[in-house]
């Protein structure tokens, strides 16, 4: 049994990934205030084999359709209207697009401050066994595994720590399933959470 988790990314510039291998002589630099997310793949992988030992995520390639569906507005007190894009149509929308944007900052002499850029990573969280039978025969709750998994992501993507990500009523709760997210995080205010590692 798979469960695909997806994770929309919305990050401005000015914010290096902090936890991205290979900063500062890769194609992440803080001081030029670019972003190489082309590295959030693999800073996913690390973080998951340092917490996680169950390493249940796998890459997952996201596949679009060869058709796609558009819709736009002539002007803007036009109605809507939805139209198919086939291979080469595709193109030259894209083309479009760019030479839109190339106008738009004069050839990147200008910069767009309140742009946003969005991206989608993808993994799928894998059961060794199905879910009915990872409940009943090994008496575990499928459900912290995702959370679990879900978090890394999350943190990974975000650059926060578990602790920031979650409401405080469900701290208590998730550092007692999965003790091993909470254990270089500070809780606010200076409290302490007590958690007990469970064999698993």
């Amino acid at each position: 049994q798979q469960q695909q988790q997806q994770q929309p990314l919305e990050r401005t510039l000015s914010d290096p990934l902090e936890e991205a291998p290979g900063r500062g002589s890769g194609g992440s630099t803080a001081d030029s205030g670019t972003v190489d997310y082309t590295l959030l793949p693999n800073a996913l992988e690390a973080k998951m084999e340092a917490i996680d030992r169950d390493s249940p995520l796998r890459p997952t390639i996201i596949d679009v359709d060869d058709v796609w569906t558009k819709k736009a507005k002539a002007a803007l007190l036009a109605p809507l209207t939805t139209s198919t894009l086939d291979g080469d149509r595709q193109k030259t929308e894209k083309d479009a697009a760019f030479d839109l944007l190339d106008a738009l900052s004069k050839s990147g002499g200008l910069k767009l401050d309140h742009a946003s850029l969005h991206v989608v990573i993808a993994a799928t969280h894998c059961f060794d066994k199905t879910i009915l039978d990872t409940v009943i025969q090994d008496n575990i709750n499928p459900v912290d595994k995702v959370e679990r998994s879900t978090l890394i992501m999350a943190s990974t993507i975000h650059g926060r720590e578990p602790r920031a990500l979650v409401e405080p009523s469900h701290i208590q709760r998730l550092a007692a399933a999965s003790p091993m997210l909470f254990l270089t995080s500070e809780p606010a205010g200076g409290g302490s959470v007590e958690v007990e590692e469970k064999a698993e």
